[in-house]
């Protein structure tokens, strides 16, 4: 009798390796994030009832410090990764190189800030924020320095260390948030910065326990190497900011495209960004993922069934990413409970932006060719190609169907470069995709997702019957995967 061994199946090709990573490096992320979500998002939507306006202002500094993060950042953890393991130069060498440079790229970044800080802050149109903007900037700089230092710990396996340092982080930000909301009374703008300066000093305090890898980052530089580093990355640069703007960059088109003034706009736009703030569980995931299939795919590159690999991976990632989408669609009403009652208005928006989330992963798992071929600036060119529609679409579709218009741009956009990079890989660097398979999980899911709640109304089910069923279809969905995983291996060993 074939006994089915999970072991078994994770072991093919360093697998079982990706999944401890993920487990360690990624989930560490994912679930401080989660607690993020529930313990401060949740509580903003009660803090910012009022005015739902400075909700979607959150959102948008939080966008703008993820952008300086994709530009400060260098993408030099992508670049740590792959001279590291080059053989060539060792992680010794490039590391305080990579980091010297993001320094000074800091530098000039909190001079450029400090210098037009008022004309920034006109130009958002938040001139009563530049306390906001300047602790933004500064959150940002702290971040990015920490990025490498975070990677280095990746790239070396320590999981411990890397763990409890970015659980703290986001935990001693939780607590922060909590109390000086929780001690201090203020208007919406108040409540905003005590949000901000929680978050920067949680970073300071991150960075500093981070002093060790620093001080490997001091080490004289060998500069001659540099040209060669940002030749690589320069286009990552541009891959990253095309990223974060079809990721976050929907609420401020939102703020300027949406018919009425700016603060109508952003008070209109909350129901988007808490419809994003639900469909967090895919970009939780997404990027748990991807935290362990980066120095994964670099460190397995020469291995001979590298592709064989590639390929295993994608299909897990889609089938857990579609398990993802069904359950969190199935159960939207129950965590929308979690959100102020004003906020929950547009829910059909979260299944959309989970699809989209789910296209962004799978993007980030199939495009890795480019960066093992070094391909970047093939890359740099499909990603600017999907911001480029998603900023199209938008701006074509916002002034007649809002904030709609936002959710299917993000799916379009995802969608269309999922399929360069895969159209393009089949040519330049052949990876055999069980392409059928996966876009039936995906396809299945979004058909269930939308025809179970027809048919829970069809029949006039109690919602605590329609529950049951849900996890009913989500124990089908399980099992049918593991029987067509197992008579896939048994096929495989005759």
């Amino acid at each position: 009798m074939y006994v089915i061994d999970f072991n078994e199946i994770c072991s093919v090709s360093g697998i079982r390796s990706l999944a401890v990573e993920t487990l360690v490096y990624g989930m560490s992320y994912a679930l401080g994030r989660l607690i993020h979500f529930l313990l401060v998002t949740v509580y903003l939507t009660r803090v910012f009832a009022g005015d739902r306006a400075f909700f979607s202002i959150y959102s948008e500094v939080y966008f703008l410090i993820a952008l300086v993060l994709g530009l400060l950042g260098l993408r030099m953890e992508t670049g740590y990764f792959r001279y590291a393991s080059d053989g060539k130069h060792g992680p010794g060498t490039i590391y305080p190189l990579a980091s010297q440079l993001v320094w000074i790229a800091c530098g000039i970044f909190l001079l450029v800030v400090h210098l037009l800080l008022k004309p920034i802050g006109g130009w958002l149109q938040y001139p009563e924020l530049l306390g906001v903007i300047s602790m933004a900037a500064w959150i940002a700089v702290l971040d990015v320095a920490s990025a490498l230092p975070f990677a280095r710990l990746r790239y070396e396996k320590k999981p411990l260390r890397y763990a409890w340092i970015k659980m703290g982080g986001i935990l001693l930000n939780v607590a922060l948030v909590l109390l000086l909301l929780y001690q201090h009374q203020g208007n919406a703008a108040e409540k905003l910065a005590m949000v901000v300066g929680a978050n920067l000093v949680s970073s300071a305090v991150v960075l500093f326990l981070l002093v060790p890898e620093l001080r490997s980052a001091m080490k004289p530089a060998n500069w001659s190497l540099s040209p060669q580093l940002m030749q690589y990355v320069v286009p990552l640069i541009v891959v990253s900011l095309a990223y974060v703007f079809m990721q976050y960059g929907s609420t401020s088109l939102l703020k300027y495209f949406l018919p009425g003034d700016v603060r109508d706009n952003l008070d209109t736009s909350s129901s988007y960004n808490a419809a994003v703030r639900l469909a967090v569980v895919m970009n939780l995931f997404a990027t748990a993922f991807g935290y362990a299939v980066e120095p994964y795919f670099f460190r397995s590159a020469k291995s001979g069934d590298a592709r064989e690999s590639y390929a295993r991976i994608a299909y897990y990632f889609a089938v857990c990413g579609a398990f993802i989408y069904l359950g969190t669609t199935l159960f939207v009403e129950a965590f929308a409970l979690l959100l102020d009652k004003h906020y929950r208005d547009e829910l059909f928006l979260v299944q959309i932006l989970l699809l989209a989330n789910l296209f962004m992963g799978l993007f980030s798992t199939i495009s890795s060719w480019y960066k093992l071929t070094d391909n970047n600036r093939l890359l740099a060119g499909v990603s600017l190609s999907g911001m480029v529609l998603m900023v199209v679409l938008n701006i074509a579709l916002i002034p007649k169907f809002g904030n709609a218009s936002a959710a299917y741009a993000n799916l379009a956009a995802y969608a269309f470069v999922c399929g360069v990079a895969y159209v393009q890989g089949r040519s330049r660097y052949p990876v055999p995709y069980r392409t059928l398979a996966l876009l039936a999980w995906i396809g299945g899911s979004v058909l269930a997702a939308n025809a179970l709640p027809a048919v829970y109304r069809a029949l006039e089910l109690p919602e605590l019957a329609g529950y049951a069923l849900s996890l009913l279809a989500l124990g089908v969905y399980a099992l049918l995967f593991w029987q067509l995983e197992w008579r896939n291996r048994r096929t495989n060993k005759r």
